[in-house]
């Protein structure tokens, strides 16, 4: 729901912009209705005029919109080790997210792109204003995703951590 006044904000400075909004739409528990309709219900005409939205798109296909996006959005407040992240950053797209505390392990705040409180509606928005306006520093920040995911989490270097951990972890006793 965040996301909603997020780009309310966004779409008064930059009112040609677009959102594409992808998920499956699911009862919310608290008011048991459609989460799109709580969304849309939060979107002022303006921004509601921009917004499209796809329910269910299959896995393979998620790579296609994110390589067609300019900035990805992903204000959540529960996600474990989100591949879509992890997806966004290896495709050198820049990608604001939540600053919850695990994001700290795939965002590099300021470098791959920016982590902020999805609450904080108006700083979230300035850096997506900011990010749709300075081509240069958006693509800057999607290089930098890149360069982070295969440095950090690419099979190869995860295959070499985890030997290094293991070998860190096993002592071998000179008398077997």
């Amino acid at each position: 729901m965040e996301l909603a006044q997020i780009f309310n904000r966004v779409v008064v400075k930059l009112p040609q912009c677009s959102l594409l909004l992808i998920g499956k739409d699911v009862v919310d528990i608290f008011k048991n209705t459609s989460s799109l309709s709580l969304f849309e219900e939060l979107l002022t005409p303006e921004a509601k005029k921009r917004l499209t939205y796809l329910e269910e798109v299959p896995y393979g296909e998620i790579k296609n919109y994110i390589a067609k996006a300019e900035v990805v959005l992903l204000p959540s407040f529960a996600e474990a080790f989100p591949m879509t992240w992890l997806e966004t950053l290896a495709m050198e797209k820049p990608l604001i997210s939540s600053n919850i505390g695990w994001a700290n392990e795939l965002m590099l705040n300021g470098v791959t792109g920016y982590t902020i409180d999805p609450k904080d509606h108006k700083l979230f928005s300035e850096k997506v204003i900011e990010l749709l306006e300075n081509r240069t520093l958006a693509k800057s920040f999607g290089k930098s995703g890149r360069q982070h995911v295969i440095e950090n989490f690419s099979k190869n270097s995860v295959v070499l951590k985890s030997i290094e951990f293991y070998k860190s972890k096993i002592s071998v006793d000179d008398k077997i």
